[in-house]
Parts: structure tokens; sequence; C-alpha cells
């Protein structure tokens, strides 16, 4: 059954396959207008066109990535450079578009500034961005491209979702649809490249008290690791937030430095100190059930049990405390993954 937008009458539906994905076109007999389905290399994407049979708006243009962006290590230029193609509504790359192609963010959790090198000329209708540079770390970011003078009025969002038709791009917006997640991370290290006693080890990062660093065997992967950038974990209660993601199993090393007062570390003893871990893929917490989904971050989060037999990784296998119990470390065994860890 189709939709009906209010003040359409008399629609029959057709449907048409673009890249994988199916659109539903209506022809409105009352009005005389069309509705035009363009090709393009997002798939059909569903264009209002005037009355009267004519091939719709040839000046409106729309900017498509078809260098999508990558995660890259922080204050770097992103590599391959992004490239963005500057299309009519025929789907065609317009040759005698000379003009700036604008990259904002679409998605943007934490507030990060801007990157550098964010616009250019586009030639020919191609766009690229050799200099593109983030300057904070984060994670989930999504770039949108404008063409500036084809915005028009703008709305909350470029493009729209619609129930029938998936993104639909807005009336008179020069927007691209948002460009694949990435993210910007402190560190990044292509291991595999030494011998098997050579492991894998990033450098130590850090965020509001917490800090840590990890290593992965000497196989054939990456190893990135990032301090901050990332919001509270649900079962936050100390410190900031430290990750590590790779394709190999790795164990990490976190500590968190205590301020005195109250709940400084000297309160505590080691055998209740507990780890928050937030992971894309489900683990057994400290409690033996199941890590819980927390839709805020997109993620399952809780405490890590302590290693054994039973306890299979990710887990806590030591914890130990520093002088006067200022400050205390524990040393976890994980498995391939993107997690991201707090003291708990």
């Amino acid at each position: 059954m189709c939709r009906m937008q209010r003040g359409w009458a008399n629609m029959g539906t057709q449907l048409i396959h673009g890249s994988g994905r199916i659109w539903r076109a209506a022809s409105l007999a009352a009005s005389g207008a069309a509705v035009v389905l363009t090709i393009g290399a997002f798939g059909a994407v569903p264009a209002l066109a005037g009355g009267g049979g004519g091939g719709g708006d040839q000046g409106q243009l729309v900017a498509v990535f078809v260098v999508q962006p990558t995660t890259t290590q922080v204050d770097e230029a992103v590599t391959p450079a992004v490239v963005v193609k500057v299309e009519n509504l025929d789907g065609q790359v317009d040759w005698d578009y000379n003009s700036p192609v604008v990259l904002e963010y679409a998605v943007n959790r934490l507030g990060a500034p801007l990157p550098t090198g964010n616009e250019v000329n586009a030639i020919h209708g191609t766009a690229t961005f050799p200099e593109l540079t983030f300057s904070a770390v984060g994670f989930g970011f999504e770039l949108a491209a404008e063409i500036p003078g084809q915005s028009g009025e703008p709305g909350p969002s470029p493009w729209q979702w619609q129930p029938d038709w998936g993104w639909m791009l807005g009336q008179g917006s020069g927007m691209s649809r948002p460009s694949s997640p990435f993210d910007i991370v402190d560190q990044i290290l292509q291991c595999g490249g030494g011998s098997q006693d050579d492991p894998c080890t990033s450098e130590t990062v850090s965020s509001d008290g917490t800090s840590g660093s990890a290593t992965a065997p000497d196989e054939t992967g990456t190893l990135e690791a990032t301090g901050g950038g990332f919001p509270d974990l649900s079962c936050t209660a100390f410190g900031g937030v430290v990750s590590f993601s790779s394709n190999l199993s790795k164990t990490i090393t976190v500590s968190f430095r205590g301020s005195g007062g109250e709940h400084s570390w000297d309160n505590w003893h080691k055998k209740s100190v507990s780890i928050c871990w937030g992971s894309p893929t489900p683990f057994i917490t400290k409690s033996g059930f199941p890590a819980q989904f927390n839709p805020v971050n997109d993620e399952f989060e809780g405490l890590l049990p302590h290693c054994s037999a039973y306890r299979p990784a990710p887990c806590v296998s030591s914890v130990w405390s520093g002088s006067w119990g200022s400050s205390v470390k524990a040393t976890i065994q994980a498995p391939a993954g993107d997690p991201h860890i707090i003291f708990g």
C-alpha cells in the first residue's frame, strides 16, 4: 500500500529497482505534474519535476560522494582524499561546474570543530579534498557536501527520511546525503611488519585521568588507540573514556589516578575495582548476565568480569594499586573488536 501525500490523488504505483533499493513512483493524473526518478551513485532518488512531460529543473544540482571519508589519525589529512561529484537531476556530472563545494558535519556527536581543507573549487564537476584534516578525535562522524547557492530555504536536515522512499533530497537543497560514518583517532598502527617476538603496541592515550595502552600480536592487522572523543558510558563513575580498536586480539592496560577526598582510590580495595566496557557486540558482565544495550551510544555496556576458566574474554586479568592507593591499574584480555573503556 503506497502512503499518500496530502493533496495527491488518483495515484498508481510502479516498482523500480536501483542500487539494491525499491522506490515507489507515483503519477499525478489530476495535476499534470510528474515524479522523476533520477538514477545516481546512491540509487534512485525521487525529485519533483514540472508538468508538461519535461525533464525537470536541470538547473538544480546535487553533491554526491564518490570517495567516502575513512577513519584517520588526528591532525593528518584524510587518505585517500574525499571526492565529491556535482550532478544534475539526471544523475550526470555537470562538466561546466567549476565553483566551490563545502564539506560540513551531518553527524557530530560531541561538537568537534570543523576540519580544515573542507572547501575546494570543483574542476569540471569533480571536487577533491586532499588537505581535509581534523583537529579533534571523535567517533561516528558523518559529513555532508554542500553546493553554495543551491540550499534555498535551509531545513533541519538536507536529506529527509521518507517512510516509503528512504532518503529523499529536500527541494531547493544542494546538500548531499550523509557520508559513511568514520572515526578520528589518536593513533593508527599497522601490525604485522616484525617478528612474533616483537608485538604491536600503541602509545599511551589519556582522557580525564584515565590512561591506557594496548598490545596486539604482530600479525597482519591494525591497532587504533584514542583518548576521549566518546560520550560517557552508562556504567561510568570515574575518569574519561579510552578506546582501542583492532581486528586482532589484544591485551589492554588501563589506569586511573584518583584526586583524593571521599571517593579517592585509597578507600577502595583493589578487588572491588570495576571496569566499564562498551562494545558493538554482546558480552557477559561481572554479574554473570549479558551486557545491556545502550541505544544512546549504540553499543552494549556493562562491568567486565574477572578472568577465569568459565569467563572468556573480554575480562579483567589483574588489578593492582599504586602507593597509598593513589592510583589503580588493570589489565584486560580482549578479543578483536572496538571497545570503549572507563573505570566503573
